[in-house]
């Protein structure tokens, strides 16, 4: 749709006028929060029936979208491009939530790092993914919790993306204001600090 209102405003098309007003209403919410865990125990090693779990239905993303919305600093968003979720559940409840999107356009660090040309990063930016949600419950103090949860949603990403998208991301990226242990043990590298461009930003020519 982006794409055709595009296309419309510089002369190529003209759309038909609208059927019907369009309604924007967001995420779809739980009216309650979600349960907190109980009786978690102090290493991951100790966790009963921790299950990934890649969220598929509507209750699951309102789930998502509730933990999101209420327990993350940076709250619920609409994700850009091809994108993927996932819940960390169990016996004692929801203990985590995750949520890859499309890469951003222009990342310096990023590519510098990537040693691609302006060509190279417009053929395959799409098999880079964003980690743009990462969700470790307030109150689950669970050491190596966030290290395994990110390992193993990270080996389910190229089966899940191939399965819906036909193809598997090469690389995640992702932004953090923090030190990032967690993200280290997982194998993120880190590749610089970033001027804290919007998604609107227009990319520039690498040299």
């Amino acid at each position: 749709m982006k794409a055709l209102r595009v296309l419309e405003a510089e002369g190529h098309i003209t759309l038909p006028v609208p059927q019907c007003a369009l309604k924007i209403t967001g995420p779809r919410l739980l009216e309650r929060p979600v349960a907190a865990p109980v009786a978690m125990p102090d290493t991951v090693g100790a966790v009963k029936g921790l299950a990934i779990a890649l969220v598929a239905s509507r209750q699951d993303r309102a789930i998502w979208s509730t933990l999101m919305d209420r327990e993350h600093p940076r709250e619920v968003a609409t994700f850009a491009g091809a994108q993927r979720r996932y819940l960390i559940s169990s016996r004692h409840g929801i203990l985590a939530a995750v949520g890859f999107s499309a890469a951003a356009w222009y990342l310096k660090p990023r590519d510098l790092w990537m040693a691609w040309t302006s060509v190279q990063r417009d053929q395959a930016l799409y098999r880079v993914v964003n980690l743009s949600r990462f969700l470790i419950r307030p109150g689950v103090q669970c050491r190596h919790l966030a290290s395994h949860v990110r390992g193993r949603v990270l080996r389910c990403l190229p089966r899940d993306f191939k399965a819906r998208y036909y193809y598997a991301p090469y690389v995640v990226e992702m932004g953090s204001d923090q030190e990032g242990i967690c993200f280290k043990a997982a194998g993120f590298q880190y590749s610089g600090l970033t001027q804290g461009r919007g998604v609107t930003h227009r990319p520039r020519p690498v040299p």
